[in-house]
Formats: C-alpha cells, structure tokens, sequence
C-alpha cells in the first residue's frame, strides 16, 4: 500500500510513519506495564472470528491512537493487536501515542472530547472505512449511564465507581470489541 505524504482520508502518511509497530509500541510502555501485560498475555481470538479475519475483502491498514496511562486502551488494545495478527499479513497495523501526537485525536473527538484508544481502519486503496473507539459500545453505554446516574467519579468514590466497567472487560476478554473491528475490516472490497 503506497502512502502519500498529504492526509489519507483519516490519518497522515506523518502520523502512520511516526506510529511504532505493536511489540514496539508494547516495548515502550511504562505506565500500566502490568495491566498492558496481562491482557496481552490473556489474549484470544474466538475461532470464528479468527477465519474471518483471515478472510478480509483485501488488505487493511489500522492506525490505533493509543496511550500508556489509558486503563481503556490496555484492557482493549492488545486483543486488538492479537486480533490484527491473526489476520496474517492480511492488516498492517501501527500505534500512535497520542500524547506525543495529540493532534491525530481532533479528526474524532468522542462526544465533543479525546478519547483512547481509537482504531482508524482504511482499506488497500486508503479509503478510510471507519473509527472504532474508544471502548466496545455496550461498555459506553454503561459509562454513561452510569455518569448519568452517579455523576463524574470523585478520589473517594474511583474505585466502587469504576468497579462495574472493570468487571465487564474481565468477562468480556475483548470478544466484543473484535466483533466491532470486524464490522470495520469487512467493509467493502471482494471477497479472496
């Protein structure tokens, strides 16, 4: 896939090229090291979902707008990446830390805000087919009911307030938010 050096319907050829690859952009994380760590390690693509990726209407580049310190991004992140491996070959992804490269996030805000991770998907042509972000949409529901309901979480109420969200990642395991990339990854193009 050539890459220009002007805007790519989403994402710049500066922005791709400044992106790392996963074990790179992995490599480099500090803050949440452990969390990052043990969702990469507890990573797996449901088999369906594994012949679907392998299985794409033609080549997929993804962009992930991420962020260490992002509790979101390492619950999702590496299942994504584990997801994009398993399409092999099939989806070049890189991952851009936003905070070294916060203008990348201004092409889509979430709810009027920045918001990681944010995985911006394109085809063989460079056609942007669509943002995933930043969480499985089930999961944001419930962040905003419960913001709705409770209100912002304060110092002494994070951790009861965050509780439910937590646990829904963890019964999850990331199932969701590859059926969502997949919806992503199979738009357009003829099937191989």
């Amino acid at each position: 896939m050539s890459v220009t050096p002007v805007e790519i319907c989403g994402f710049t050829s500066v922005e791709w090229n400044a992106a790392r690859p996963w074990l790179d952009y992995l490599a480099a994380v500090v803050d949440k090291r452990d969390i990052w760590e043990s969702y990469t390690r507890r990573a797996q693509i449901e088999e369906e979902s594994r012949c679907r990726l392998q299985d794409l209407p033609g080549k997929r580049r993804v962009l992930v707008l991420t962020a260490a310190w992002c509790g979101d991004a390492a619950r999702s992140v590496p299942v994504l990446a584990t997801a994009f491996d398993a399409a092999r070959g099939g989806v070049e992804h890189r991952y851009l830390d936003t905070d070294e490269h916060p203008e990348a996030l201004d092409r889509y805000l979430t709810h009027g805000g920045r918001a990681v991770p944010l995985a911006i998907v394109q085809d063989e042509a460079g056609r942007t087919l669509g943002p995933w972000g930043p969480r499985p949409a089930p999961l944001q529901a419930l962040l905003r009911a419960r913001k709705r309901e409770l209100g912002a979480p304060t110092p002494q109420t994070k951790g009861a307030w965050y509780a439910p969200l937590l646990a829904w990642y963890a019964k999850d395991g990331g199932t969701t938010a590859v059926q969502e990339i997949l919806m992503l990854l199979e738009r357009g193009g003829e099937p191989r």
